[in-house]
């Protein structure tokens, strides 16, 4: 099944082009990685997924849809540096929130959406954190709750815009395994992402932009050393350290 088609997608900022032209099918059921250098259009690409970038040309469908038809079965993450910190909420409100998008106007959350904010909360070993305020949180403690948000709202389709930036080891690891279980559950997960060591050990379908297209498709097809100069232009030793992790990777494959 296609989670998400993209067919001539245009962005334009007045008269900078941020996009162009991409057309592409990611796979349901899958983690998904968006990748390429600075100004590539990753975050851009991401946004126009979710339906928050307005597009100069083309279409997006999500489950064969208009993004605006099915916003329930999609949760999106921003990233970090774009959501303001000092709104006084505390960690177990912004979880909770997840769970709005079921409730009717002026409705109060039940019971189980109370729980489900809770187990979401535990998932990424926030549960201790429920009753601070976002803005007393460290970096890291910040974009967990911000994934337990994503993880209360059961969606089927994740969009996250570099969960992983800026954070410590510890809260790396949780994210890593969270977008893991996710996939493990069936769900599609489509992230922004610097690390390409980290996808080529961890991801299974990858998105290479550099405001075109430069490829789609299953990791081992798409990080190969053509399609990274491609993007990257000559970073050599990033594209080696890629290709020995690939390299790793079919080792393990093929040895069980």
């Amino acid at each position: 099944m296609i989670a998400i088609e993209c067919r001539d997608v245009t962005v334009q900022y007045g008269h900078r082009v941020a996009l162009w032209g991409v057309t592409c099918q990611l796979p349901a059921g899958r983690l998904i990685a968006i990748v390429g250098p600075n100004g590539a259009g990753k975050s851009t690409l991401l946004r126009a997924m979710v339906g928050l970038v307005r597009l100069s040309r083309g279409e997006i469908r999500l489950f064969g849809q208009a993004p605006e038809k099915v916003r329930r079965r999609v949760s999106y993450m921003p990233q970090r540096e774009t959501v303001d910190w000092d709104f006084p909420l505390t960690v177990f409100d912004v979880v909770l929130m997840g769970c709005y998008g079921e409730l009717r106007l002026g409705a109060r959350p039940r019971r189980e959406h109370y729980e489900r904010a809770q187990r979401a909360l535990e998932l990424v070993g926030m549960e201790h954190h429920a009753q601070r305020l976002l803005s007393e949180l460290s970096g890291g403690q910040q974009q967990r709750v911000f994934l337990a948000r994503a993880l209360a709202q059961q969606a089927e389709l994740y969009l996250m815009d570099e969960p992983l930036a800026g954070v410590d080891a510890a809260t790396e690891q949780v994210v890593l395994h969270v977008l893991e279980e996710l996939r493990r559950q069936g769900k599609t997960v489509v992230v922004v992402h610097h690390d390409l060591s980290t996808i080529a050990e961890r991801f299974d379908w990858v998105v290479l932009l550099n405001l075109r297209l430069v490829a789609c498709g299953a990791v081992p097809e798409v990080l190969t050393m053509a399609n990274l100069h491609g993007a990257y232009g000559g970073r050599l030793q990033m594209l080696s350290d890629v290709a020995q992790v690939l390299e790793q990777r079919r080792q393990r494959l093929r040895h069980g």
